[in-house]
């Protein structure tokens, strides 16, 4: 049984089975699928939670809103102040509709061979991040999928419609800031992509946007294109 403890934990590792390890080389590389028999959340967890570990799982709130629920940002961006104030009923609903949103795609797709992968927005990079860092850095508190869909998106993916990276709402709801540390090697973040445990051969596969609410995985990203956009996170 899962009794999650985290904003981070309530809307997203809680749900689906997913078991992992970090290992020195990558993220998540060794695990299996295990799905509880139950999930219990309380919100009286939040209420001595940490102002970083929480402001931590709004990354991933904001990631379901990219990606399946345009609606979730506008809710999160008129609410933002009862939310992060923590106020019972504006976490009841948000958390709540994370969960709806996860428990169906992965009711779709348990093993991640399909429509569960857009779960994987951002984390494609982020986990490579943390790797290279040593796991110092969180994704959660450093998760780039914004300036890094933005510079996909600038640079000529025709599939992609106009303005699509700027509808990141995430950021004026307080979101985390989007950035890679300059101290992490770039060489060493590409290593990371390439081993990463969702590449198929020497495909390293991306979820994008055409929208918000509709993404896509993409395979033909140009390793020079992936090596700008690290660079530019950095600034």
């Amino acid at each position: 049984m899962q009794v999650p403890t985290t904003v981070l934990a309530q809307v997203d590792s809680s749900i689906g089975g997913k078991t992992g390890i970090d290992l020195p080389s990558a993220k998540n590389l060794l695990g299996t699928f295990a799905q509880p028999k139950a999930v219990f959340i309380d919100l009286a967890f939040l209420e001595t939670l940490p102002a970083r570990q929480f402001t931590n799982g709004l990354a991933e709130i904001v990631k379901y809103g990219i990606i399946e629920d345009p609606g979730l940002l506008d809710d999160l961006e008129r609410a933002v102040g009862a939310f992060r104030g923590r106020r019972p009923g504006s976490l009841e609903r948000i958390i709540a509709q994370c969960c709806r949103i996860k428990k169906g795609i992965v009711e779709s797709d348990e093993t991640d061979r399909g429509l569960r992968r857009i779960l994987n927005f951002g984390h494609t990079i982020g986990h490579a991040i943390e790797a290279e860092s040593r796991f110092s850095v969180s994704t959660a508190r450093r998760w780039p999928w914004g300036c890094a869909a933005r510079r996909f998106f600038r640079s000529g993916l025709n599939t992609c419609l106009p303005g699509t990276g700027e509808d990141h709402r995430g950021h004026r709801a307080g979101g985390p800031a989007v950035c890679i540390p300059a101290s992490l090697d770039t060489e060493g973040i590409l290593g990371g992509l390439r081993r990463d445990k969702k590449k198929e051969g020497d495909t390293i596969r991306f979820v994008l946007l055409k929208k918000p609410g509709m993404p896509f995985i993409n395979g033909g990203v140009s390793p020079i294109l992936v090596r700008e956009t690290i660079e530019a996170l950095k600034a």
